[in-house]
């Protein structure tokens, strides 16, 4: 089997998911955790796990304390819709720990959200895309 690569933009709703094989990518969509779960337990025959690689945008990194202005409840808001982000990504570590699947960060990146011509041009994607999921794509890309 081939190299399996899943690129993730973690999010508190739906992850952006994006899935290469044979370096191409095959799968771009938004999933929850269970969706994803669900995806790949059935999607794929053992011994995928072997060949597979999670690339996962490293939301746990950012520390920072947004400052807008002097409105604290907007700066509660933004540091509590982030904390949701990040818990998010820890329980995305927390299923491929338990399905045994690598898992590297990347640093943040707005690479593609915005740029849908150039993600599209890099790779040869035609279908529906929303930034979550170019986001997810560029990572996966990472892994390639």
């Amino acid at each position: 089997m081939s190299k399996i690569i899943i690129g993730i933009d973690p999010d508190s709703k739906a992850h952006g998911v994006s899935i290469y094989e044979s370096g191409g990518l095959v799968i771009l969509k938004c999933m929850t955790l269970l969706e994803l779960m669900d995806f790949l337990t059935n999607q794929y025959e053992a011994p995928w796990l072997d060949c597979a690689e999670v690339h996962i945008e490293d939301v746990c990194a950012n520390n920072a304390i947004f400052r807008t202005g002097n409105n604290k409840n907007v700066q509660q808001s933004i540091a509590r819709r982030l904390g949701m982000v990040q818990q998010s990504q820890v329980e995305l570590e927390r299923l491929f720990k338990y399905l045994d699947v690598k898992v590297v960060k990347h640093k943040i990146s707005k690479m593609w959200k915005k740029d849908k011509k150039q993600f599209e041009l890099v790779t040869g994607w035609k279908g529906r895309s929303n930034e979550d999921t170019r986001s997810a794509a560029y990572f996966g890309y990472l892994g390639l």
